[in-house]
């Protein structure tokens, strides 16, 4: 008689050394998961898409199958383990940006790509090393990262569907490691959001259709970073003055706590910390953001999450901005730009913030 194939048996030993070495890098959380398919998860994501509640980001519906099962032909074929690690970036200093706008907390600094990637390609060589397959990623392949992180024990996904790391908050940077070692999983952690909906109340924009449900079309952080073209004049209000991102829903939250009363605890050293600092290269006036070339535009963003917007957005998004500021010492500029800016999406947002600076001074 045939006997069923055992379970490789997860290797204790191993485990260890991929979280102290991941902590040794500088993460503050380290948790495993086991890779499978994930469920329901993926038949979420199916759905966000069908919806449209995507927006225009059509590299989310191109890699849904890919993100709902680490072991696809794309990924890590025969992976076993998914180990997950958050990194925080935020500090007690409030946004900041090119007066008078703002930006995201996790943008005030170099690209958090470029910083996480380099501590995570470091932990999958040491397992290529001692032959197990091994992929990292960060934000930019198609991974669930926070699903999975929900799976390792890392933290929680909030109804602002931001994952929550108790003990530090949402303000974190999430990286995975997709691996063939057979290693030892954590508990998945539940939701302690309990009854609170202040994140769902506070968005400007209305964007959350329901607990962990949100409309990215509707979303400040797509809109200011990845929607092309005008943005839906009945949103702009809501803007206000965020130029790249917002932490609106983020900055409510009770589990941020100590981030608004000054208090992050050091989970890590300065010197680990120190590229999400803010940049003085964003101590500037957004409205130069209007009269940029490509040429200054790199200049200004090199290195920040903000060339990934590029020049047109950002033109499109401070135009926004000073029309909800609303301080007359600007209208010059945004004349000009709705006269002569060389995209008809910036010169459209510049005339409509001439527009609402002149009738506010009519009033």
């Amino acid at each position: 008689m045939d006997r069923e194939p055992t379970e490789p048996t997860p290797d204790t030993a191993l485990t260890a050394q991929v979280k102290a070495r991941a902590l040794g890098l500088g993460f503050a959380r380290v948790g495993i998961a086991r890779a499978e398919s994930l469920a329901p998860e993926g038949d979420w994501l199916r759905t966000y898409v069908e919806e449209g509640r995507h927006a225009s980001m059509q590299w989310l519906a191109d890699t849904a199958e890919v993100r709902a099962d680490p072991t696809h032909a794309r990924m890590v074929p025969g992976a076993r383990s998914v180990i997950v690690v958050a990194l925080p970036y935020a500090r007690t200093e409030p946004p900041s940006g090119p007066s008078p706008s703002r930006i995201a907390r996790y943008a005030q600094g170099r690209d958090y790509h470029n910083v996480v990637r380099r501590r995570l390609r470091k932990l999958e060589k040491w397992l290529r090393g001692l032959g197990h397959d091994s992929r990292w990623s960060v934000d930019a392949r198609p991974v669930l990262e926070r699903a999975w992180a929900v799976r390792a024990g890392i933290g929680f996904v909030g109804k602002n569907c931001c994952l929550i790391v108790p003990g530090i908050g949402s303000h974190v940077f999430l990286g995975t490691v997709i691996t063939t070692a057979e290693l030892v999983v954590d508990e998945p952690m539940p939701s302690r959001c309990g009854r609170c909906t202040l994140c769902l109340e506070a968005c400007p924009t209305r964007a959350f259709v329901g607990p962990n449900e949100l409309d990215a079309r509707r979303c400040i952080s797509y809109l200011t970073i990845e929607h092309d073209g005008p943005i839906a004049t009945d949103l702009r209000d809501g803007m206000g003055e965020w130029l790249f991102g917002c932490d609106v829903c983020q900055d409510v939250c009770p589990f941020n706590g100590a981030l608004a009363a000054g208090r992050m605890p050091r989970l890590v050293d300065e010197d680990d910390v120190e590229p999400f600092a803010p940049d003085p290269r964003h101590a500037r006036d957004v409205s130069e953001a209007l009269t940029m070339d490509d040429e200054a535009f790199t200049a200004w963003t090199a290195s920040t999450p903000l060339s990934r917007s590029g020049r047109v957005r950002i033109a499109r998004n401070a135009a926004i901005v000073l029309g909800n500021r609303g301080e007359r010492r600007h209208l010059p500029v945004l004349q000009q730009a709705a006269r002569s800016h060389d995209d008809d999406t910036v010169r459209e947002a510049a005339a409509w913030a001439v527009e609402r600076l002149r009738r506010r001074g009519e009033s």
